[in-house]
């Protein structure tokens, strides 16, 4: 009797959904763990790219004076031939008082921008309300290195582009923006025609004392007000273009402004600008001097000398004063 072979296939054990779902589980807490390293990664590129930013300003400014015989002024509102425009708001008729951001295009291999403007406004009769005809083109032009990545893309606002780097202007006075306490005669970077100054003439060291840095900037302001909605190339003088590490009130008492976070500025909420309260116990809202950064911790500067700093926020006061002025005797520094 033949005996026939059955030939039983053996069926083929698959996952168990518990085991699945612990291969999930376990490819999650990875993900969960990798994450954050791979977003520290992507924050230090952009933190090295902000940084190699302000050390290209750094490069500019002292190429600029290589030029010169200066250190490039901050800018100017109203018509520089009519002697009493300095404090007329809010933009420069001309473009001999555009921004510092503006004047050291050329060494920012930006020149193409830079003659955009030409000279036409030269032969313009004086004028307090008769401005370059291509400023707009130049604002609608982006440079690249105004911007911190961490904060932001270059991005058109009102069809003009904006600037994240502010200069030092030393002391922030009371009274307005434009009176003589506040126009920068105590910083690097100096209001134009109130004076100039060259980095040889900083009297408490150029590696001590700050020319650009971080402006502290609110979200929530982005290309309208609080510092950010003026014209790169020409917002006159101006918090757009300008910022303070110290401050002094109108009975002498004088204090430090350290770096603060971006969502630490203040902001439009509703109606009604926040507010945040210095060491002097004065609030500023709308208009504030405040250097900052979209950084965790503190804010990017290039000192005088031409390197390129990190100043915390929680940097004593004292120490951001002295940082900010030129003159006053201090030797603070970081390293």
């Amino acid at each position: 009797m033949r005996r026939s072979k059955v030939c039983l296939a053996r069926g083929q054990r698959g996952f168990t959904l518990v085991e699945l779902l612990v291969v999930i589980a376990i490819i999650g807490i990875l993900v969960a763990l990798l994450l954050p390293a791979v977003q520290a990664a992507r924050e230090a590129a952009r933190r090295s790219q902000c940084t190699n930013n302000l050390k290209q300003l750094g490069l500019a400014a002292h190429n600029f004076q290589d030029t010169y015989a200066k250190l490039p002024n901050g800018a100017r509102d109203g018509d520089q031939r009519i002697p009493s425009a300095l404090t007329a708001c809010c933009r420069s008729s001309t473009r001999y008082g555009w921004s510092w951001s503006y004047q050291i295009l050329p060494y920012i291999e930006q020149a193409n921008a830079y003659q955009i403007a030409g000279d036409a406004d030269d032969a313009q009769t004086p004028s307090e309300t008769t401005y370059n005809a291509k400023e707009d083109v130049v604002a609608a032009t982006a440079v690249p290195i105004y911007y911190c990545p961490t904060r932001r893309p270059p991005q058109l606002f009102s069809g003009t582009y904006k600037c994240d780097y502010a200069g030092n202007a030393g002391e922030r006075g009371p009274g307005g923006i434009r009176s003589t306490a506040s126009g920068g005669l105590k910083g690097v970077i100096i209001q134009m025609d109130r004076d100039k100054t060259r980095v040889e003439m900083i009297k408490d060291g150029s590696s001590n004392t700050i020319m650009f840095g971080e402006k502290a900037l609110n979200p929530k302001s982005w290309g309208t007000e609080g510092g950010d909605n003026e014209r790169w190339n020409n917002a006159g003088w101006d918090e757009d273009i300008v910022r303070y590490g110290a401050a002094i009130l109108s009975n002498g008492t004088a204090y430090g402004l350290p770096p603060i976070a971006d969502m630490q500025a203040p902001w439009l909420n509703g109606t009604t600008w926040t507010t945040v309260v210095d060491k002097g116990a004065q609030a500023w809202g709308q208009w504030h001097p405040y250097f900052g950064s979209s950084h965790s911790g503190g804010a990017n500067f290039t000192m005088a000398d031409g390197s390129v700093q990190f100043i915390s926020s929680t940097t004593d006061d004292k120490v951001m004063r002295s940082l900010s002025l030129t003159a006053d005797g201090g030797s603070v520094s970081l390293n």
